[in-house]
């Protein structure tokens, strides 16, 4: 596994395609990919160009895989996260971007891009999960279940607001999430009940909260943090 940084994108690249579930707006659901992109973009962009001809065209200049997952942002990467952990069999990468110009509490009734109304500014938290672990189709679910507890979580504990509402955000309008998993440990559960899903829930809360917080990753980790994940 290898992982690519800089102001403008994350490529995390596989030796052999992962099995991922994603919500990422670019060959989102179900599905292998042996390459996961997180691509910086800007509200003009975004509002001229659909997402996914945003992300095509990147890979398309680059020579990147036809398989790939992709998301977008407009957060700062400069203050992307990267954290791993372990725990016996089990490692974990946690990849976060985060921005809250967007943000939201879900209940809000807020601008939407599919009713005619203006649309929302940009700003989104992009959370990719990385294990070494195969993991069953359930425990896809509730992996993405504990790693978005996390994220409000830690919105809740920095007292970040709905932009709408002034309520307390749960996340904002675009947020994203990807779990990949590998071909060590089977594992089928992920709740808080489990280690798995407490690495999760650590993990994520952590890069969220850094991200917010404006933390910079230590220069020359990169290779380190994909021991294991091979």
């Amino acid at each position: 596994m290898k992982i690519e940084y800089s102001k403008k994108f994350i490529v995390v690249s596989f030796p052999e395609p992962r099995k991922v579930l994603s919500s990422a707006p670019y060959a989102g659901g179900f599905r292998y990919t042996d390459l996961i992109l997180n691509l910086r973009t800007n509200a003009r962009e975004t509002k001229k160009y659909h997402p996914e001809s945003i992300i095509s065209d990147f890979l398309r200049k680059r020579g990147l895989a036809g398989n790939a997952v992709g998301f977008l942002t407009a957060a700062h990467l400069d203050y992307a996260q990267f954290t791993r952990l372990q725990h016996g069999d089990i490692v974990l990468l946690s990849i976060v971007t985060a921005g809250t110009s967007n943000a939201l509490n879900i209940t809000d009734r807020s601008a939407t891009l599919y009713s005619g109304e203006a649309p929302p500014n940009p700003g989104t938290i992009n959370i990719i999960l990385i294990t070494n672990a195969e993991l069953f189709e359930d425990c896809y679910v509730s992996a993405l279940i504990s790693a978005t507890e996390a994220k409000t979580a830690a919105l809740f504990d920095l007292g970040v607001k709905s932009v709408v509402s002034g309520r307390q955000a749960t996340g904002t309008g675009t947020d994203a999430v990807a779990i990949a998993s590998g071909n060590g440990i089977k594992i089928q559960y992920a709740g808080g009940h489990t280690r798995f899903g407490q690495l999760i829930g650590e993990a994520v809360y952590t890069g969220v909260k850094n991200s917010l917080t404006k933390q910079k990753m230590a220069a020359g980790m990169l290779a380190s943090l994909c021991e294991g994940l091979d």
